[in-house]
């Protein structure tokens, strides 16, 4: 494999396994191969990608023209419920059509089918082929006898009315041919069925036209892959995280709960598919199917809630053994759910699975089975799981501590949970998080003499470096401010300094004495002069615990140690010259964009708003939206414009004339008169308009043609029988 070239699909796989196009072009290959030789290919490709549906396809199909029904039937039996792939399906009910022809059971088996698939895939708004070719199947089923007959009809109203509920496309033509069907069947009772119908056709066509909007852009036939952060994959979280809120909206307005729980639950299954990789869709999911569960069993419908309840069993199942297998989060959920049904045999199989993988680190697992075991069993049980986990050499220091809080809270003993702090200590002395939460503890006890003898135990040590004692000792200065002298507060600072300076740079005393001043963030200096100090303090963790200056004096120096006089926050530190330094992280480049809303803010990409009389202007225009076309390319119009020449017979050398009747470039000659005397009409001083004779010329070609005109109609009134009538009785 390490001889392949750089860009063969075979060395981009082993260089990163998730790489789709690089799979794709093995599977063209593969498809020319026979499937004895490409069928290896299609194992691992599956086991990659256990939730595409269309490699799943592809395998089948290859399967299908080799004739090995045998593997096709199991091939389905591994994908077919867990991917609900519409393509997937369409090809399972091609292969029972196709194979099941011969059977006497063949009607029998191929309804069975059809109803899998409407089950499983039937709210699909791609499922319309499913529909009418189930309606067509029922249609050619031969019927001997009245009975037999009304059996036929009633199935296929049935699934017409069944395929009526759902959106889908092509849901106008699906009604149109249930009309004609019932006006063929009975032309006197199809008035009654179409009128109760046609409420469920009108919510289906409204909210089909709805989802239509809603699941533009969204790209179905994804393939999962862990996130890469790119700009395309967020846009299509996001789009499915919109298509799951709008169905947990409820926008078919049904009153029945089970309905609406399997749309919201059937739009996750399909969010899965393209986006298995992401651990929030996956408890969402079982979460949601948990609410739908206990709904329903509170609504009285024990059956569709039990029906749910396994649903998000499968779930859990599918997402810790496919591509969830090393995600801690829905295992803990997983458990969590066992516990709440009582299941406790199968929260410990939970918790002992996920410790046995090797590679994760199992210290939050014990901790979180600990606590399960001491609310199940009680606190000897927790011992039980605490000794399992210090037997463990992956498990980390939290674990004692986890275990030494629950023997103080739930044992009420804190001389056990003293010990157990002493056991960790002499097998994590050098973890200074290890060390603080010890120290921590001891003065939440309020023992003096203990606390000062731990930390007396932990800062002489050779154990711990002197880099890492930092935190140890501002807490210590902390603790003895609180309830020591002024002479022990001396005698720790002393000694905190010369550990200081014996770890790495020198510091002075003023920026040392801040600290045994300081409370919470109440400071002693303003904040010039901790900027002039150089005094600098970062949160280290939500316990209140600060660094020394010395711990991140070197950070002060970066391009990034904004003033916090210049409006700096977050992570911005006091810079410890004597001028503020801009932040060059948030400088963006000069970008403007014509098209951009009012509300819109700078970010990163250089994006300005426009000036706030253009800004009142866009909002008072109508959007975007209400303008169909035709678009105009304005760059291309003004280049054909400015290219342009107009042909020489159209430039008069001034002593030409021209007459009525032709063209002057795509105007009549007597137009751009009539316009040009019209302007002449219309202003202050006309000599000064009109300054050659050519003009004078035409303007007294202007009057004698407006002479004829007045001539012309004159004797076309005369011509006009009702108008010499009116002029016959005006001179009687």
């Amino acid at each position: 494999m390490s001889e392949l070239p750089l860009r063969a699909p075979e060395r981009r796989i082993q260089t990163n396994p998730y790489d789709v196009d690089a799979w794709n072009l093995l599977l063209r290959e593969s498809q020319n191969r026979p499937i004895d030789e490409a069928r290896s290919f299609y194992e691992s490709l599956v086991k990659q990608f256990p939730n595409s549906g269309r490699y799943w396809k592809a395998y089948i199909e290859h399967e299908l023209r080799s004739k090995n029904f045998e593997n096709v039937e199991k091939l389905f039996k591994r994908c077919l419920v867990t991917v609900l792939n519409i393509d997937l399906w369409k090809c399972y009910i091609h292969y029972v059509h196709e194979t099941k022809g011969q059977l006497t059971s063949f009607r029998e088996k191929m309804a069975q089918a059809y109803d899998f698939a409407l089950e499983k895939v039937g709210l699909d708004m791609h499922s319309y082929a499913i529909y009418t070719e189930y309606i067509a199947f029922l249609k050619k089923v031969p019927a001997v006898g009245q009975y037999a007959e009304n059996q036929r009809i009633t199935a296929v109203r049935r699934v017409y009315q069944r395929a009526l509920l759902t959106p889908m496309h092509n849901i106008d033509t699906l009604w149109n041919d249930y009309c004609s069907y019932e006006k063929s069947v009975n032309n006197t009772l199809a008035e009654k069925l179409i009128s109760e119908r046609n409420k469920d056709y009108a919510v289906s066509k409204r909210v089909e036209k709805q989802m239509e909007i809603m699941t533009r852009g969204l790209n179905r036939q994804a393939v999962s892959v862990p996130s890469r952060g790119t700009a395309t994959e967020l846009k299509q979280v996001e789009m499915w995280k919109k298509y799951i809120a709008w169905e947990r909206g409820n926008p078919m307005e049904t009153e029945e709960y089970g309905s609406f729980a399997k749309r919201v639950v059937y739009a996750y299954e399909q969010a899965l598919l393209c986006l298995g990789y992401y651990p929030d869709i996956w408890y969402e999911a079982a979460l949601f199917l948990q609410e739908a569960s206990k709904k329903l069993t509170d609504k009285g419908d024990v059956k569709l809630g039990q029906f749910m309840t396994q649903e998000t069993l499968q779930l859990f199942e599918r997402a810790i053994n496919g591509l969830m297998k090393e995600s801690k989060l829905l295992y803990y959920a997983y458990a969590d759910f066992e516990e709440q049904r009582m299941k406790f045999d199968n929260v410990k199989k939970i918790y002992d699975k996920i410790i046995a993988i090797d590679h994760i680190d199992p210290t939050l697992t014990y901790i979180h089975n600990m606590r399960f075991a001491r609310r199940v069993e009680g606190v000897n049980a927790a011992r039980t799981v605490f000794k399992k986990a210090r037997e463990d050499k992956r498990c980390g220091h939290q674990v004692f501590v986890a275990a030494a809080i629950m023997e103080y809270y739930c044992g009420k003993d804190k001389t056990v949970a003293q010990r157990v702090f002493d056991y960790g200590l002499k097998k994590y002395g050098n973890d200074s998080e290890f060390d603080r939460a010890y120290v921590e503890f001891l003065m939440h006890l309020n023992e003096d003499n203990n606390t000062r003898v731990v930390f007396e135990r932990i800062l002489t040590s050779s154990t711990l470096p002197t880099e890492k004692s930092t935190p140890i000792w501002d807490r210590y200065l902390d603790f003895e401010s609180i309830v020591g002298d002024l002479a022990s507060i001396l005698k720790v600072e002393q000694r905190r300094k010369e550990a200081y300076n014996n770890g790495s740079d020198v510091v002075n005393n003023s920026m040392l004495v801040i600290d045994r001043y300081k409370f919470m963030n109440l400071m002693p200096c303003s904040s010039d002069q901790l900027r002039l100090i150089g005094y600098t303090e970062e949160r280290l963790n939500d316990s209140g615990n600060f660094s020394t200056p010395s711990a991140s004096k070197s950070s002060t120096l970066g391009p990034q140690a904004a003033s916090v006089i210049m409006g700096g926050g977050g992570n911005v530190e006091i810079a410890k010259h004597g001028f503020p330094r801009p932040d060059i992280s948030q400088m963006i480049p000069f970008k403007p964009r014509v098209n951009t809303s009012a509300s819109y803010h700078p970010v990163p990409g250089g994006v300005f708003p426009p000036p706030p009389a253009a800004a009142h202007l866009m909002q008072m225009l109508p959007p975007p939206s209400c303008f169909m076309g035709p678009f105009v390319n304005v760059d291309h119009l003004i280049g054909t414009i400015n290219s342009y020449q107009l042909p020489s017979s159209f430039i008069s050398n001034g002593k030409e004339k021209v007459e009525n009747g032709t063209m002057l470039g795509p105007m009549l000659v007597e137009d751009v008169k009539k316009d040009f005397y019209q302007l002449l009409a219309t202003t202050a001083d006309p000599n000064a308009v009109v300054k050659s004779s050519d003009l004078a010329n035409l303007s007294k070609r202007k009057r004698v043609d407006s002479e004829d005109d007045d001539d012309s109609g004159t004797a076309s009134a005369s011509r006009d029988v009702y108008k010499r009538r009116m002029n016959q009785r005006t001179q009687d």
